[in-house]
């Protein structure tokens, strides 16, 4: 409208637009096609709007002039009351940076005081509020991963350092309480130690434990079996039938697992008997351990399980997408079962 009116004060003697006229259109064209902008009185009224704004609220062909901004914009009553009291803080300061949302829309705005009126510069910032919802889903996908990462770490240093060290202490218990008996103790005790060493070193650079990488899984386990029952009396029949080609992962996920059911064993069964089966069946991993121990309610178990022992054992079977079953009395010893799926796992892999 301003334009029209400047564009009609011709030079009645030249004919042409003056400089200071030109100028003004300029201005004014600018003001048009900028981002939306709008004008109001004390009572929110709109004393102007530029194209912008009737074309970004759908007004181009009524005039928002006259009429009350929030009849124009219909915001729903939380983003309207908050818009009302920014309107009046303005009156007394200038205010920025501050944002309402319209149906699927958000709007940026500030206001400024020109005279006894208010004017208001919006833009739309949808764009910006959706990158801000990725940026914070992948900050907490961050911090997610570093607590994964510590608790994996915290698994890695009590299933594989902590179970050498609690080796390690029965050797050398057994030296302390007969030399004659266990001559060879101490000395297997100190190869442990070195070998906590070497898993400490190794989940530095995130390797797979020691006696995996040296020699493989089948003779890892019967090592990890036949150093530590031993010294507690404790008699072991292994049956294992390692299908070829079993992904790493797996292999170190299951060695782990054994680890922590053993040290289960030697600190609460009370054994003098153990199982050990690991077969496949149907595309299925079945990793069995019986042992002939004292047992107990499994219900408590459950419950109880918040710890490193039957925790650990549930997590890293479900890592594996595999089920853990669990079989015990008081008085009728203990059974684990685990179900590891390989077809699947393979499918993944590739």
């Amino acid at each position: 409208m301003a334009s029209r009116l400047l564009k009609r004060k011709v030079n009645k003697h030249s004919g042409s637009y003056s400089e200071n006229d030109k100028a003004s259109m300029y201005f004014l064209s600018l003001v048009e096609e900028i981002s939306p902008i709008v004008a109001l009185d004390e009572n929110n009224t709109v004393l102007f709007a530029n194209a912008s704004f009737k074309k970004e609220f759908r007004l181009r062909f009524h005039s928002p002039v006259g009429k009350d901004l929030f009849n124009l914009l219909r915001l729903d009553s939380k983003e309207e009351a908050n818009l009302r009291e920014n309107l009046q803080k303005a009156r007394k300061t200038k205010l920025q940076n501050q944002e309402f949302r319209k149906d699927k829309k958000f709007y940026g705005y500030s206001i400024f005081r020109f005279q006894d009126n208010l004017g208001m510069i919006l833009k739309d910032i949808t764009e910006n509020k959706k990158l801000e919802k990725k940026i914070a889903t992948l900050h907490t996908q961050v911090l997610a991963s570093q607590e994964e990462e510590r608790s994996r770490l915290a698994r890695e240093l009590h299933d594989g350092v902590g179970q050498l060290i609690l080796a390690a202490k029965l050797h050398f218990q057994a030296h302390q309480k007969s030399e004659k008996e266990h001559p060879e103790s101490f000395s297997s005790g100190l190869g442990l130690i070195d070998r906590a060493s070497q898993e400490l070193r190794e989940i530095y650079t995130n390797l797979q434990p020691s006696s995996l990488k040296e020699l493989g899984l089948e003779a890892a386990l019967s090592s990890l079996a036949n150093q530590i029952f031993p010294l507690q009396k404790i008699k072991v029949k292994s049956e294992l039938k390692i299908p070829d080609n079993l992904p790493q992962e797996i292999q170190n996920q299951i060695f782990r697992i054994l680890q922590e059911i053993c040290a289960n064993i030697l600190k609460h069964s009370q054994a003098n008997k153990v199982e050990l089966k690991i077969f496949s069946e149907k595309d299925t991993l079945i990793v069995s351990v019986k042992d002939n121990g004292k047992g107990f309610k499994e219900k408590e178990a459950r419950i109880k399980s918040t710890g490193y022992g039957l925790e650990n054992i549930r997590r890293r079977t479900e890592d594996l997408n595999g089920t853990l079953f669990l079989e015990t009395e008081p008085g009728k010893g203990t059974k684990y079962v685990l179900r590891i799926p390989l077809k699947k796992r393979s499918k993944e892999n590739v």
